[in-house]
């Protein structure tokens, strides 16, 4: 065994010389080696026997600071979460491009360099008075209807709703492309798209297609009992305003008991370059890329905030929301005794709370947590919930940490911790009385909510609302004693101000 480490050692001293890049590969509980190298710190959980090859983990850390990561190939075996994951990350490298584009237009359209004319037609606002733009419909039709198109998986849900089913075989290299709920892609896009959609074709054609000599029967059928949640642009408000780092591509993957299973966050703005998590906690497959810190010198007009969420990063504190926070999380900042440091987009958050809780806090001094009691849906915290369990963390729902401590002490696999990814027609976790109505969460159909109404009927709600608040924790608090004194905080905030759920 001391053989075995030493080598490994010695592998990590000289892939270290040829990288900057972070990688994690955890299973929860396992010793952990450290290698400090200009800067970086090399983390690599083992157990014995070694649970991935030395090789594997290797190429996963062989990754440029220049751009966009040269691409190291599809990694885990055929069926398997981790190649999932990797192919979806393979696709969001590939739609970088066309979603750095649409955002620079909408930035300068935002800046009055465009017309009035091409700004209505790259966002509009939903009918529920969310954002929405190209960007979003774009990205989700390139997931579901081209990389997914040909795996047999159990449900795919994507945010923007959209029947997927209508596209024909005319329309698939024609107009259906250049139409996304009512707004046009500009003319200048269109060979961006096209080039854009061969690509991942191609990735498809390679890896998912019935076709393709890596995809055999006994694998096809590995997918099969998987529910896939996209936000193609989780916090498109963020991104619609100039707040591009702030927003990421979120594909989750649940199973057949609607328990989040695997995943990708992917930040595609952020600077220098895009940053990334990914994860299967079951395979002990994690990885990362935060890229570097930027300098404090950099001044970039679309990066609003990002210094002072920078330099709070490791001090630590309580995520939330660029928008107004609730009174029940006002109460909750100052229980916890933590800094409010504002954000947009749940995946972007959850990749701040990740990136705190790697860089070392082994506890929770100087560690972020991300409590919400309104506001977020299950294509939200599908992959962030699943990259955390990855790393050692949790993301649960408030109203379980609201039980009696005797549930709580049962452990994390007590059903009804984690919220339900499947598709369905109504909310498979509401709670009849529990939550208020808003705008955002009701269904059209129902009449406008009134102040502080509560949703007492499941029709009264959307299915995919997260309606029983969220507790997101790195690993440092993940544990039982850690969970306990949140719930305490949370209690206590809760006699001040009770949490909306909504």
């Amino acid at each position: 065994m001391l053989r075995r480490i030493t080598l490994m050692l010695c592998l990590l001293r000289q892939s270290a010389a040829l990288s900057n890049c972070r990688s994690y590969t955890s299973s929860l509980g396992y010793n952990t080696l450290h290698h400090i190298n200009r800067g970086c710190d090399y983390r690599i959980r083992q157990e014995t026997p070694l649970h991935r090859p030395i090789q594997t983990l290797l190429k996963s850390m062989n990754n440029s600071h220049s751009g966009e990561p040269e691409w190291r190939g599809v990694t885990g075996t055929p069926g398997s979460l981790e190649r999932l994951c990797s192919i979806s990350l393979r696709a969001c490298q590939l739609m970088n491009p066309l979603i750095s584009a649409v955002y620079q237009q909408i930035v300068s359209s935002n800046q009055n360099e465009g017309t009035s004319t091409e700004k209505s037609t790259m966002k509009k606002e939903k009918q529920d008075k969310s954002a929405f733009t190209i960007a979003d419909g774009l990205v989700q039709r390139l997931l579901i209807s081209v990389l997914f198109s040909h795996v047999a998986f159990r449900d795919i849900v994507g945010e923007e709703d959209e029947d997927h089913a209508e596209e024909n075989e005319e329309d698939a290299s024609g107009e259906w492309w250049l139409q996304v709920q009512g707004l046009t892609v500009p003319k200048s896009l269109s060979p961006l798209v096209e080039s854009t959609k061969a690509d991942i074709q191609s990735l498809a054609d390679e890896y998912l297609s019935p076709k393709s000599n890596d995809n055999t029967d006994s694998d096809k059928c590995s997918y099969q009992r998987l529910t896939v949640f996209i936000d193609p642009i989780d916090g498109t408000r963020e991104f619609s305003t100039g707040k591009g780092e702030q927003c990421s591509v979120c594909i989750g993957f649940a199973n057949e008991h609607g328990r989040a299973v695997g995943g990708v966050v992917y930040r595609p703005l952020s600077q220098p370059k895009p940053t990334w998590v990914a994860g299967a906690e079951s395979e002990g497959y994690a990885l990362y890329d935060f890229g570097e810190e930027k300098s404090s010198s950099a001044n970039n007009s679309s990066d609003t905030g990002t210094e002072e969420i920078r330099a709070k990063k490791m001090r630590g504190g309580l995520l939330t929301t660029n928008g107004s926070i609730s009174p029940f999380v006002e109460s909750l900042i100052e229980e916890l005794h933590m800094e409010r440091i504002k954000s947009g987009g749940a995946g972007n958050k959850m990749m701040m709370l990740l990136e705190n809780s790697i860089s070392g806090n082994d506890d929770a001094n100087g560690s972020m947590v991300y409590i919400q009691d309104r506001g977020v849906s299950r294509w939200d915290t599908c992959a962030a919930e699943a990259c955390l369990e990855a790393f050692g963390g949790n993301l649960m729902k408030m109203t379980h940490l609201l039980e009696t401590e005797d549930d709580l002490e049962r452990g994390r696999n007590q059903q009804g911790e984690s919220y339900t990814y499947l598709a369905s027609q109504t909310n498979l976790d509401f709670i009849s009385g529990r939550a208020n109505l808003t705008k955002y969460n009701c269904r059209l159909s129902t009449k406008e909510p009134q102040p502080n109404e509560k949703a007492v009927d499941v029709e009264q709600v959307k299915q995919y609302s997260n309606l029983c608040g969220l507790v997101a924790v790195g690993r440092e608090w993940n544990t039982t004693e850690g969970k306990m004194h949140i719930k305490k905080v949370i209690e206590r905030a809760a006699t001040r101000n009770p949490p909306a759920f909504d």
